[in-house]
């Protein structure tokens, strides 16, 4: 049993060192916003035929999801449009508001929006409304907005 281990102690002493290899895995990240709509929503008439929107019963928010890479952005919505029949009142107003999981809460509002309180993945939950004080005939309407990304 000595014999074999004095055997193997020469062999031992003989063996070189092992060579050391760094490893190192690289990426480079570009900033990007990809905006996908989960849910278009619905309108749905009030009791009071004064207001077609998303949040009357029947209604339903649309929802959008948000996936950043890199900065954290800014989502901004174009002021609504309405969409509605031929010799529809004029005097309509188009109406959104908003929520984030982020953290944005947008009133009711006919004008241009954005909000800086988003996460690299947030959702979103979008109500639109028509205000009219006048009714609304027969016929496709639709409440409509531009999300875009900016970071």
């Amino acid at each position: 049993m000595h014999r074999k281990i004095l055997i193997a102690l020469p062999l031992l002493a003989l063996a070189a060192p092992a060579d050391a290899v760094e490893i190192r895995l690289t990426g480079t990240l570009l900033s990007s916003c990809v905006l996908s709509l989960a849910t278009p929503g619905q309108l749905a008439l009030s009791s009071d035929a004064g207001v077609y929107g998303s949040e009357q019963v029947g209604g339903l928010a649309a929802t959008m999801t948000v996936v950043a890479i890199g900065t954290v952005p800014t989502i901004t919505f174009t002021a609504p449009a309405i969409d509605a029949p031929a010799g529809f009142s004029p005097t309509a107003q188009a109406q959104i508001r908003y929520t984030s999981l982020g953290g944005s809460n947008q009133a009711y509002t006919s004008a241009a929006s954005s909000s800086s309180a988003v996460t690299l993945l947030d959702t979103f939950t979008i109500n639109g409304r028509i205000l009219s004080s006048e009714g609304f005939k027969a016929g496709s309407y639709a409440v409509r907005t531009t999300a875009t990304c900016q970071q």
